[in-house]
């Protein structure tokens, strides 16, 4: 995904050169523009906040992240809905 940090304006969606764009308002330092994308991808993706991690781009505003999902169920929607906002 890409971030965006200290936007003027929230969001989850869209796409920036081929990568899912996450904006947060948080500025990135001590990790709290992470701990924002994670919140705001926790609600956009209605799961909670422990089941997302970043396990690539920490420091970057390229990320890669895992989602840990309960059910063949919720992740068919999470996908449903990444292909909807991706295509």
């Amino acid at each position: 995904m890409r971030v965006t940090p200290k936007a003027k304006k929230a969001s989850v969606g869209g796409l920036h050169d081929g990568a899912l764009k996450v904006s947060v308002h948080t500025v990135p330092e001590d990790g709290k523009a992470n701990k924002a994308v994670i919140a705001s991808l926790a609600k956009w993706l209605r799961v909670s906040k422990g089941r997302i991690a970043i396990v690539a781009g920490e420091t970057s505003r390229l990320k890669t992240i895992v989602v840990e999902f309960k059910s063949q169920d919720e992740m068919n929607a999470a996908d449903a809905k990444l292909r909807n906002e991706l295509l």
